[in-house]
């Protein structure tokens, strides 16, 4: 599977490997969103530190903001940190950011480590 999603008690944590498309970050997405658990989290991680190619599009990055500010009316008090270390990665996140910011009450952050991200959200990562 090139992507896991991890739920704990308060976020989700979803590792990405391999050949990252525009249809997985979607359908990751649509995943949570459908879940009786999302009203409850307040911190996505994305991990992209695995991931050796992006096929992702601006056009995708754009349907993914949108969906994120949909959710966000039902839950609003969420922080995403996306953590990677390639150009394609901050790509991904100088983009969403670029649709979202001003809109959502999402915040979102770019990392280089898991542990600065964790720092950030102010948990622990929980097994």
């Amino acid at each position: 599977m090139p992507y896991e999603t991890k739920w704990q008690t308060h976020g989700i944590i979803w590792t990405y490997s391999g050949t990252l498309t525009g249809e997985e970050l979607l359908r990751s997405n649509f995943e949570i969103f459908g879940d009786e658990r999302f009203d409850d989290i307040r911190y996505q991680v994305v991990d992209l530190t695995a991931v050796t190619e992006v096929k992702v599009t601006e056009k995708h990055m754009r349907k993914i903001a949108h969906l994120d500010m949909a959710a966000a009316r039902s839950n609003p008090r969420v922080k995403v940190a996306v953590v990677t270390t390639a150009k394609d990665g901050q790509f991904l996140s100088e983009t969403y950011d670029r649709y979202t910011r001003g809109k959502s009450p999402w915040m979102t952050q770019l990392f280089t480590t898991l542990e600065e991200a964790a720092t950030w959200l102010n948990t622990e990562n929980e097994s």
